[in-house]
């Protein structure tokens, strides 16, 4: 009786400890993961850490975590992490050992190989006896995103003539008096209206004294980014490694038009996730150079509508004395005839090809 005693005995022992796990487990186990930066540019390297707390008496011979997030965030190899990657997503498991009331803090260096925002929103907990027999699945959501921004070029690198166009887009910025700024007074010239006399500083001085008008930023840039390959692209983009570049392209340009204080605005044929994933990009002047990069950072490689047809519509509008910069793989004769639309009623246009991969010089 001895030898079926003990085997009764251990399996007693084995259902009430896998019990025991199956109950608590997962009691008092809290977990988080955070971004050490929420925003970074292409190729910086930014920090992953997870915490995960026991927070009792009971240890966890293993826990497993199991996550899934999009490709694009490269990780280094680490002990305890394992990775399979496809061609959206990602898969880690990470797998620890918890003694009663310990934390855990683990750190995973990536590097950012890619533009887009990464979301990370639930991770999976495993753990049980040290057996095996009994396993406690739980999910923790999350709310983890970092935002990659494309990373601009120097204006330098930009193709000719564009940089130094945009050199005198700045000067242009600061030499449009507007009407309706003053700045003090001054002597009247030959050729001052009349309309801009100032008669208590002329009474007050005995000389004819007119208003003096201030600069403004006046000027107004659109970036019109073309996410079409060719002039005869339907919806999805097939040469994906040039209109990257164009979206570089844009990066740049709005970086160095904002720091000349030049008003900038994005038109682009892609679109967006969200409630208005079917409509192209239309931003109006912006406050921050950020809020251009988080546009060009969860743009999407889709077609919404011809970038002809876009211009038309910003011709139907009326618009006047803007400058539009055409960032575009081709000049197919619909946007051409689009663009001297707008040129003929007063507005600058300009061309900024996106060369071929090969001979793009970047």
């Amino acid at each position: 009786m001895t030898l079926p005693w003990f085997i009764f005995s251990t399996l007693l022992l084995l259902m009430l400890v896998s019990a025991v796990y199956r109950r608590f487990a997962l009691r008092k186990v809290s977990y988080s993961r955070y971004f050490s930066e929420e925003r970074v540019y292409v190729g910086e390297q930014v920090e992953m850490i997870e915490e995960i707390v026991n927070g009792k008496l009971l240890p966890l011979p293993w826990l497993r975590l199991e996550s899934s997030i999009a490709t694009g965030l490269a990780f280094g190899s680490q002990e305890n992490l394992g990775i399979s990657s496809g061609e959206i997503y990602q898969n880690h498991i990470s797998l620890f050992y918890l003694r009663p009331y310990r934390r855990i803090k683990r750190r995973h260096r990536i590097t950012c190989e890619r533009r887009g925002l990464f979301r990370l929103e639930s991770v999976t907990v495993t753990t049980g006896d040290m057996f095996g027999i009994g396993g406690h699945v739980n999910t923790f959501p999350l709310k983890l995103e970092l935002m990659v921004y494309p990373e601009p070029l120097s204006k330098e690198e930009l193709p000719l003539p564009v940089h130094s166009w945009l050199g005198e887009l700045a000067v242009k910025r600061w030499i449009i008096e507007d009407p309706f700024l003053t700045s003090g007074t001054r002597e009247y010239i030959p050729g001052d209206a009349l309309s801009l006399v100032n008669w208590k500083a002329t009474a007050r001085t005995g000389a004819m004294q007119v208003h003096r008008k201030d600069y403004t930023a006046d000027s107004r840039l659109v970036v019109c980014l073309n996410v079409e390959d060719s002039d005869s692209m339907w919806r999805s983009v097939t040469d994906a490694g040039r209109i990257e570049l164009g979206i570089r392209f844009t990066a740049t340009v709005a970086e160095s038009a904002m720091y000349s204080g030049i008003e900038t605005g994005l038109l682009c044929n892609g679109r967006l996730e969200g409630d208005r994933e079917h409509e192209p990009v239309t931003a109006g002047p912006m406050g921050s150079l950020e809020e251009m990069l988080e546009l060009l950072a969860c743009l999407q490689l889709d077609r919404t509508l011809p970038m002809s047809r876009l211009l038309e519509l910003e011709a139907e509008k009326g618009t006047e004395d803007t400058d539009y910069l055409i960032i575009s793989c081709h000049r197919g004769p619909e946007l051409q005839a689009a663009a001297e639309q707008l040129r003929s009623l007063g507005n600058g246009v300009e061309w900024l090809d996106i060369p071929e991969i090969g001979g793009a010089g970047v």
